[in-house]
C-alpha cells in the first residue's frame, strides 16, 4: 500500500514550485526548513486525493490485527524463557538462565515500543502534514520507537537461553540434556535458529536508518530534483523496512500453530501407550 501510494504521487502529483526561501534553507526555523523536502515525502502524498482515508482505513485493520497477533506471539515466547528458567532453577547462574531471565527483561520494554510505534502509524492520519508540530512529533515517536523495538529483539541472548551456539545436531543436544522438559527446550530452540533471520533483517533495518540521513545530507547540499527523489525513495524504503521485519514473525506463528496442532496427538500417543502397557501387565 505504501509503496503503491508513493508510486501514484510520483507519478500523477502536480508538483508545486519549491519555495523562494529555501535556497538559503540552512538559516530558516526548523518548520520552515522541514517544509522545504516535504514534497519528496511519504508524508506529503497521503495528502493527495482520498490516500489519508485509504491509509487510516487499511492501517488501522492491519495495526490491530497485528498488535493481537504480536500479543499471542510475545507471551509464547514469554511462557518459553520461563519454562526454561523455571527448569534450570531459579537462582540458577548459568549462561543459558542468564540468557532467558534478560531475554524476559527485555520482551516487557519490545512490546511496549511496537504498540506505542503502531498506535503512533494511527495517529498520523489525524496529525497530518497540516499539523506540522503534531505531525514531526508523531512521526519521531513512531521511527524511534519502531528502531529501538527492533534492535531490542534482535539483542535479545535467545541462542544463550536456549544453550545453542551453532547450527549441528550437537547443538540440539545440548538442550535436550539441559532441561527436563524436552519439548519446551526443542521449540525455545527453534525459536533461536529463526532469530537468528531475525537479527539480519534488523541490521536492514538498521541500515536504512544511515543511508536515510546521508541522502537528506546529500539533496541539502545537491538540491536539485535527483537527490530530492533519491530522498523520497530511501524515506519510503526507510518505513518499508520495519514492515518487512515484522512480517517475518509470521514464521513464528505459523510455528506456534504447528506446535499446538500436534499437542493432542501427542497426548492421544501416550494415553495409547499407558493403556497399551497396562493391558499387557494384566
Amino acid at each position: 500500500m505504501i509503496v503503491g501510494m508513493y508510486l501514484e504521487y510520483l507519478w500523477a502529483a502536480d508538483w508545486q514550485a519549491i519555495p523562494e526561501h529555501c535556497e538559503s534553507r540552512s538559516s530558516l526555523p526548523w518548520l520552515d526548513f522541514c517544509d522545504c523536502y516535504h514534497r519528496y515525502t511519504f508524508s506529503h502524498a497521503m495528502l493527495r486525493g482520498q490516500n489519508l482515508t485509504v491509509f487510516g482505513c487499511i492501517g488501522t485493520g492491519v495495526a490491530l490485527c497485528f498488535l493481537v497477533v504480536e500479543h499471542q506471539r510475545v507471551q509464547r515466547l514469554r511462557l518459553l524463557l520461563r519454562a526454561r528458567v523455571e527448569g534450570m532453577g531459579a537462582d540458577s547462574s548459568d549462561a543459558a538462565s542468564s540468557g532467558a531471565k534478560y531475554a524476559l527483561r527485555c520482551l516487557p520494554v519490545y512490546s511496549f515500543l511496537m504498540t506505542v510505534a503502531f498506535l503512533g502509524v494511527l495517529l498520523l492520519v489525524p496529525f497530518h502534514l497540516e499539523r506540522p508540530r503534531l505531525h514531526y512529533l508523531c512521526a519521531a515517536s513512531v521511527a524511534g520507537c519502531m528502531l529501538v523495538g527492533v534492535c531490542i529483539y534482535a539483542t535479545m541472548p535467545l541462542q544463550q537461553a536456549a544453550g545453542w551456539s551453532g547450527t549441528g545436531p550437537e547443538a540440539a543436544m545440548i538442550v535436550r540434556d539441559s532441561s527436563a522438559d524436552g519439548g519446551t527446550s526443542d521449540e525455545l530452540l527453534k525459536w533461536a535458529q529463526r532469530h537468528q533471520l531475525y537479527r539480519k533483517i534488523a541490521c536492514f533495518v538498521v541500515a536504512w536508518h544511515i543511508i536515510l540521513p546521508a541522502t537528506t545530507a546529500i539533496h541539502h547540499f545537491a538540491w536539485i530534483d535527483a537527490t530530492g527523489r533519491l530522498f523520497g525513495a530511501c524515506e519510503v524504503l526507510t518505513i518499508l523496512s520495519y514492515q518487512i521485519f515484522v512480517a517475518f514473525f509470521a514464521i513464528d506463528d505459523f510455528a506456534v500453530r504447528e506446535v499446538n496442532h500436534h499437542k493432542p496427538q501427542i497426548v492421544n500417543s501416550a494415553k495409547d501407550a499407558q493403556v497399551t502397557d497396562a493391558c499387557a501387565g494384566g
